[in-house]
């Protein structure tokens, strides 16, 4: 039996049109109801989705500042062979050529007799031990004495005085004219710089504790002035560069202080380090983040150009222009953020990344260049076996990677850590794969990010750039420095040597007068000076 409706419910209708509009008005609102669910189980996936994003990229920021900064992940199984030879430990010898100073210690004429039966005892060895010891920083003052000559017998009103009086040395004592600072101490404000990445407010404090008291503004005025001075090298060097087969390039932002702004602007440093056959790095400076900067640089480059996919590069790539060979690293480390924000798909794809640098590993390393046509041969063989090796071995693996990034898409959300990654790889999946066609080609931009890490440090320290002429003499000693490196040569030996030697060619030296300043050369020519017998020299 029905329950009584409460007193307060109104009494219902019973004429049928009246029930059909309030069904007519229920199956409206049901529907519109069914709608509004749907646009909320919608949103709320999307939210989920954002939130999952953001997570990851808190974990990301996290792990950048707190975590671990090595790369390495489980080792993957090496190729059977002889296992590779570890460093040995233990203390190395020290240099050879540092000055060894001794200390004797001796019985006196008291303790050399025998306690026992009084004869004298000969010495029958010695004890020796070697520290590395120093001494600070020693300044002097370079006194530079240039002799005139007068004829005493010429009539001064009859014969010109550029004809009766000569004056021995240079007219102006480089390296920067009318200027303080002597080669050695441009050389180490250079190197402490942009080597060694110490600001010029504490270099100023480092003089300063040696008893030289040099002003920033001056400091800085100096710096100029060698960038003036190597500027024309640089210009040489990246004209060489540009004729490399393959150019690694990246670039990294820095701070500029824009006058009455209230703050800083993002500028650039952008890098190119050319192949073995013109080791040299380049560094450019833009004021913004645009393509003009890469495009002007790059002008005419037809080679392999090995950089991240950067939208600023791609007019740099096309027929008659540069070939892009993607950074495999670069594609890697979104799968490793992947997987360390959590999803463990990514395992997959990090395992089989793996799998193809111990490929890398294994091949047989490139040769250096040569003059001699029987070396130059084996160089090109060397370059045709690696590719060979690695077309074998890193096909497969490839094939088995691009299946996986296809299968995996439709599930992974786009703008998640897993999609972002799976679109990178699959967007560029030419350009990674590049690296293949050619032995000489490597399978990351390694190299360029490693030659940034010097901007890197060195703007934990100084912070920003104060102008833009302060941006482009960066990029001309970074240019410098940065080559020194790459060559394995001492940056203050190559410029207390330099940066003299460029000023004595003039304002506008020739780059016949340049060759024999470019680092490679002053390289080769320092080890010919040095294996020479002293006889011969």
């Amino acid at each position: 039996m029905d329950a009584a409706p409460p007193p307060d419910d109104p009494p219902r209708p019973t004429d049928v049109p009246t029930l059909q509009g309030m069904v007519r008005d229920l199956t409206a609102r049901n529907r519109f109801l069914e709608r509004r669910v749907v646009e909320l189980e919608t949103q709320v996936v999307t939210l989920e989705a954002k939130v999952a994003e953001l997570d990851g990229q808190l974990d990301a920021l996290l792990k950048h500042r707190f975590g671990r900064r090595s790369e390495r992940r489980t080792p993957t199984p090496r190729p059977p062979g002889p296992p590779p030879r570890r460093d040995e430990h233990g203390r190395s010898p020290l240099p050879p050529h540092l000055e060894r100073r001794d200390t004797t210690h001796d019985l006196t004429d008291a303790q050399k007799p025998c306690p026992r039966c009084g004869t004298l005892r000969p010495c029958i060895g010695e004890q020796v031990t070697e520290q590395l010891d120093l001494e600070p920083v020693t300044f002097f003052v370079r006194r530079t004495i240039k002799r005139t000559y007068a004829c005493r017998s010429c009539d001064p009103a009859a014969v010109p005085a550029d004809e009766r009086i000569a004056t021995a040395g240079p007219s102006q004592v480089g390296p920067i004219a009318k200027g303080l600072c002597g080669p050695g101490l441009l050389a180490h404000a250079v190197t402490a710089k942009f080597a060694d990445h110490t600001p010029i407010h504490r270099l100023a404090g480092q003089l300063a504790r040696s008893g030289v008291t040099v002003a920033r503004s001056t400091l800085t005025d100096w710096l100029g002035g060698a960038a003036d001075l190597l500027t024309p090298l640089c210009q040489l060097m990246t004209e060489r560069l540009l004729l490399s087969r393959v150019v690694h390039a990246d670039d990294t932002p820095v701070k500029l202080r824009v006058p009455k702004a209230t703050k800083a602007k993002a500028s650039h440093l952008w890098v190119a380090v050319g192949d073995a056959d013109f080791p040299y790095v380049a560094f450019d400076f833009t004021a913004d983040h645009s393509a003009a900067g890469p495009t002007a640089f790059f002008q005419g480059f037809q080679g392999f150009l090995q950089a991240d996919a950067l939208a600023q590069y791609e007019t740099l790539f096309g027929a008659g222009k540069a070939t892009h060979v993607c950074c495999v690293a670069h594609a890697r480390r979104k799968f490793v953020a992947a997987a360390d924000g959590g999803d463990g798909r990514a395992n997959a794809a990090v395992e089989l990344f793996g799998r193809l640098y111990a490929i890398e590993r294994g091949l047989p390393p490139l040769l250096p260049p040569s003059d001699d046509p029987a070396e130059r041969t084996a160089r090109r063989a060397r370059e045709a076996e690696r590719q060979r090796l690695r077309q074998r071995d890193a096909d497969p693996i490839l094939a088995e990677l691009k299946a996986w990034l296809d299968a995996m898409r439709p599930s992974a959300l786009p703008k998640s850590a897993l999609g972002t990654a799976i679109g990178y790889a699959l967007n560029n999946w030419a350009a990674l794969t590049r690296y293949r066609d050619e032995g000489y080609l490597a399978i990351d931009n390694n190299l360029a990010e490693r030659t940034l890490r010097a901007v890197a440090l060195g703007r934990n320290n100084w912070g920003v750039f104060g102008s833009e002429s302060g941006g482009r003499t960066a990029a001309t000693l970074y240019s410098v420095v940065g080559t020194c490196k790459h060559l394995g040569i001492d940056p203050f030996a190559y410029l207390r040597d330099t940066l003299p030697g460029l000023f004595a060619l003039g304002e506008k030296p020739t780059a016949e007068q340049l060759l024999d300043w470019l680092p490679d050369r002053w390289l080769l020519r320092t080890r010919e000076n040095t294996s020479r017998p002293a006889s011969a020299a």
